[in-house]
């Protein structure tokens, strides 16, 4: 009589199918943790870059060149031939000068 025996061939497939599935599971696992770790530490690169102080001296030569911006009138040169002003009171003048109203606009369309 002949045994219905099924003869081993070296190759277990539940078991190569289980260790492939366990290492798409590591795989994805671990491809979770890297990019959780990358997020972590640009958050961090962030909030140092947003949160840092500002630059000394960087702030002091904003606050000079503001208070230039915003100081009196002043001559540039010794011999009192070109002024220094702010805009505004530039314009305040010329309107004073011309008697309260605007001077009429110069151009080459005119």
């Amino acid at each position: 009589m002949r045994e219905n025996v099924r003869e081993k061939s070296g190759f277990d497939a539940p078991a190569v199918v289980l260790c492939g599935l366990a290492l798409v599971i590591f795989l994805y696992a671990l491809s979770l943790f890297l990019q959780g770790g990358f997020l972590a530490s640009r958050a961090k690169v962030v909030e140092a870059k947003q949160v840092q102080p500002a630059n000394e001296t960087l702030q002091a030569a904003l606050a000079e060149q503001r208070a230039i911006l915003a100081e009196q009138p002043r001559w540039l040169d010794e011999q009192k031939t070109q002024a220094c002003m702010p805009i505004e009171d530039a314009m305040a003048r010329v309107i004073e000068m011309n008697g309260g109203a605007a001077p009429a606009a110069q151009g080459k369309g005119q």
